[in-house]
């Protein structure tokens, strides 16, 4: 007899969802944040679903248990299904998508994006790009 515990990663479809309904609950291995843009949408890595979550706020962080939960609150304003890496990490289709951010909601002088997380990942791209 084994015994099963349930999960607390939940995804909520329903159209209708208040603001104060949480939409998305994943633990920190299942979801990343890309940053804010400067519209002030959030968005967001659901890694477990492989697509980018946006919505109109940053997620809540629980660090009661042993791992990081963390939480959106809706509404959902878009999703849009994304490939990831083996591991989980950002493919090509995540460098798209900050890259169609950075184009489309940004204006010539200035990138679309407001406020974005530097990675280890995103800086040693950086130094290698300036000295290539």
């Amino acid at each position: 007899m084994s015994v099963q515990h349930p999960t607390d990663e939940t995804v909520s479809t329903d159209a209708q969802a208040q603001i104060d309904d949480v939409v998305l609950e994943r633990r920190s291995w299942n979801y990343g944040y890309v940053g804010e843009d400067t519209k002030g949408r959030h968005h967001h890595v659901d890694r477990k679903l492989e697509r980018i979550v946006v919505t109109k706020s940053r997620a809540d962080r629980d660090d009661s248990g042993a791992v990081p939960v963390f939480s959106l609150r809706g509404p959902i304003l878009h999703t849009e299904g994304i490939l990831l890496g083996s591991m989980g990490e950002g493919g090509d289709d995540l460098r798209r998508w900050i890259q169609f951010i950075d184009q489309e909601v940004g204006d010539d002088d200035e990138s679309g994006w407001a406020e974005r997380p530097v990675s280890a990942a995103d800086q040693a791209y950086d130094i290698l790009e300036e000295v290539l």
